[in-house]
């Protein structure tokens, strides 16, 4: 009876002792803080109206930068581009032919001053009277200011049509921006992670097309306390690290790019139930990936100064 009692005290004290060693060696202690992976995500949006004729993407396929990805239907912009580019046209055929209206004016100005010379001539020989004269000066003052009068009403009329013929051609540019807006183009390198859009729907400007992702780099979303802010800036290092296996973690270095000014309560997929009642800060660290990491990821978080 004695043998038992001393067997289960001494084993007793190796679950003790083993239960001391292994909370001595809790992985808690060599971390700083832990979260979890994120990327930048992007909604891309219709920059047109109407039928979607294509959406040549699916989830998961890679994109690049100003790659083609399908079409809004463009025919009534097009349409509506031939109808004005005519108005145009109709309204340069109407602008006056200032210089030919002038030049008609002044020969008339030539022929009453020669008129007007002759007449002159005569009333000093006394050949012609002062009646005709003063009629052939007037007619001379009269055609001089129908010049003016009509170069002036013409210039107006003319600057007139030209501005309304400018305002069209506007018209026309917003048409070709529409029309190239009616191409839906990747704005970034990335993936996407869903598609809201299919050929066939019809869709309007800002209706959500599909959702994509930077994946080169991921942001770590984690969290300290208050304590811990005097370690860390914006700008600062800090080793990231996932499981890569049941007994083996891959390390990444990244950097702080974003410090919350506001505490919060620590999330439920971070911590115990008491610790959960802590405030602390969120950070966000800016990890590259080399294309092990996933969205989602858990991630322990150690400071570092370099």
């Amino acid at each position: 009876m004695n043998k038992i009692r001393v067997k289960s005290l001494i084993l007793c004290c190796i679950i003790v002792f083993t239960g001391s060693l292994s909370s001595c060696s809790s992985p808690d202690k060599n971390y700083d803080a832990y979260g979890n992976l994120e990327a930048i995500e992007i909604i891309v949006s219709s920059q047109g109206n109407g039928e979607i004729e294509a959406m040549n993407i699916e989830e998961g396929n890679k994109l690049f930068k100003g790659q083609e990805l399908g079409l809004i239907d463009t025919i009534p912009l097009h349409l509506q581009k031939i109808q004005v580019r005519q108005s145009v046209k109709a309204i340069y055929a109407k602008l006056p032919n200032i210089v030919d209206q002038i030049n008609v004016l002044k020969e008339k100005l030539a022929k009453a001053e020669l008129e007007q010379n002759r007449i002159k001539d005569l009333f000093k020989s006394d050949a012609a009277t002062s009646k005709q004269l003063d009629d052939v000066n007037s007619e001379v003052k009269v055609i001089k200011k129908q010049i003016v009068a009509t170069s002036s009403s013409l210039n107006t009329q003319q600057k007139g049509l030209i501005a309304e013929a400018t305002a069209l051609e506007a018209q026309i540019k917003l048409l070709d921006y529409k029309i190239s807006k009616s191409i839906i183009i990747s704005p970034i390198n990335g993936v996407v992670l869903t598609k809201y859009a299919y050929a066939g729907e019809v869709t309007s400007a800002g209706k959500p097309l599909f959702k994509m992702a930077n994946l080169d780099s991921l942001l770590c979303r984690a969290y300290v306390s208050e304590t811990q802010l005097n370690k860390i800036k914006i700008g600062g290092y800090a080793n990231i690290l996932v499981d890569a296996s049941k007994d083996s973690e891959n390390k990444y270095k990244g950097r702080i790019t974003w410090i919350s000014d506001k505490a919060e309560f620590t999330p439920k997929v971070i911590q115990t139930k008491e610790q959960r009642t802590n405030l602390v800060y969120a950070i966000k660290i800016l990890v590259p990936n080399d294309g092990s990491l996933k969205i989602g990821m858990p991630a322990r978080v150690k400071f570092s100064e370099k």
